[in-house]
């Protein structure tokens, strides 16, 4: 199960996803996401600080998200995830390829 919102702070969408972002889960996140990108939203601030789990099919929702905004000069940053999530994203190299922040103020600051 997973839940995911959004909030506009000024030209920044940030995303909460809370729960598992996983095989079953991760359609609904891409769809969220690319509906998004549809509307002409070029910064996210991806705000993982509930979110339990990601598997390799999250990681991919990502990528794509992060791909499609630079080929729009957009950008996406990550903040907040847990250690669980935070392992994932540097083993996968995840946390060399887009800014991650401990709190979703500090993030922010990288726009």
């Amino acid at each position: 199960m997973i839940d995911i919102t959004s909030r506009d702070e000024g030209e920044i969408t940030v995303v909460e996803i809370e729960g598992k972002m996983n095989t079953g889960a991760s359609p609904d996140a891409e769809k969220f996401l690319n509906a998004l990108l549809d509307d002409g939203v070029t910064k996210i601030l991806l705000n993982l600080e509930y979110l339990d789990f990601i598997a390799s099919t999250g990681l991919r929702v990502i990528l794509s998200t992060g791909k499609k905004l630079a080929g729009v000069s957009g950008k996406l940053v990550i903040c907040s995830p847990n250690l669980t999530v935070m392992d994932v994203l540097k083993i996968s190299g995840f946390s060399q390829m887009f800014n991650v922040f401990d709190s979703e103020e500090e993030a922010f600051t990288s726009f």
